[in-house]
């Protein structure tokens, strides 16, 4: 199979796992899971009210409560009595997504060792698109700027890469000089991403061309971060994100670098079965599916259940020690 010209080889799928594997201190569903309601904290006071009223209605029993339930039904609320419980539903989907965005935000950079790893991988994916080339694409469904951050914070790297986005996201400070780089690494980021906000007075913050890129080091940065980042959380509901060209033009680039793909890998991404959208939307190119990297115990009924649904490809393993005999 050849590939087709503006397609990719081979794409790489990252979960949470992955970013967990580089960066311990970055929560997973479970971990989010772990911090409700009594981990919220005070900074949002009315999440924390709502999720702990609702664990007293469900007689304490946290199963009732999990950060993927409590998304979908913030965010999918439409009806509301008056202007009272419409103004107290704004400020809860306000403060939910400050929350998960301070929780998945890390400040500390990652250990030496894990870099090396990360850096190692990155380099065997770099493009070069002054030449056409473009073999590998980095499809993720995080949110974080691990890959950005390892990239910016090694000077010789950045100086030669820059992280391809797939659609044209212009910086906030877009008078300042920034030096060309003749190669890239491709990451199209199908949730969104901490560094992209909308621009400062957009109508539609969702449309592409009211999205910008913004850095802790650049001057816009202590106007914007009051703001809340464009991504999609964790919720079954995601249809009032998919409204704009943003995450419609992202979507349909990656369905279509995943049909045309020779191979696909998954780091980190355990094919959560809650969330139907996602799972159709890979499995109909499960024939490209090359490896599944989870780190599950043997065992467990994650790790059976993924062998269940795609055989012998399903490999039990931390995604950086994976990674550190894949490079």
């Amino acid at each position: 199979m050849e590939t087709t010209s503006g397609t990719y080889r081979r794409i790489f799928v990252l979960g949470s796992g992955f970013s967990k594997s580089f960066c311990p201190q970055m929560p997973t569903l479970r971990d989010l899971n772990e911090r409700i309601p009594f981990g919220i904290p005070n900074e949002f006071p009315h999440l924390r009210e709502y999720c702990t009223r609702f664990l007293e209605l469900c007689n304490g029993q946290p199963d009732y409560l999990d950060i993927e339930r409590l998304s979908t039904s913030i965010l999918s609320a439409q009806i509301f009595p008056g202007v009272r419980e419409s103004l107290y539903h704004s400020s809860l989907r306000f403060e939910l997504l400050r929350f998960i965005a301070s929780e998945i935000r890390h400040d500390k950079g990652v250990d030496a060792d894990c870099a090396a790893v990360l850096r190692k991988f990155l380099s065997g994916c770099e493009n070069c698109p002054g030449e056409g080339v473009r073999d590998t694409l980095l499809l993720s469904f995080n949110y974080d700027t691990l890959v950005e951050d390892v990239i910016t914070a090694d000077p010789e790297m950045s100086s030669r890469v820059a992280v391809d986005y797939g659609v044209r996201i212009d910086p906030a400070d877009r008078s300042a000089v920034r030096a060309p780089r003749t190669l890239t690494v491709d990451l199209i980021k199908l949730h969104g991403s901490l560094n992209w906000y909308p621009v400062k007075g957009a109508s539609d913050p969702l449309d592409l061309k009211n999205v910008c890129q913004v850095e802790p080091c650049d001057r816009s940065f202590p106007i914007y971060r009051e703001d809340t980042p464009i991504y999609i959380p964790m919720a079954h509901a995601k249809e009032s994100f998919l409204r704009g060209s943003l995450f419609n033009l992202l979507w349909s680039k990656a369905d279509y670098y995943l049909k045309n793909a020779q191979e696909i890998y998954f780091l980190g991404y355990g094919f959560p079965k809650t969330d139907m959208n996602n799972l159709e939307f890979l499995l109909r190119h499960r024939e490209r599916f090359k490896k599944v990297v989870v780190f599950e115990p043997e065992k467990s009924p994650v790790l059976e259940r993924l062998r269940r649904l795609l055989g012998d490809m399903v490999v039990s393993r931390d995604a950086k020690e994976f990674l550190e005999c894949w490079v």
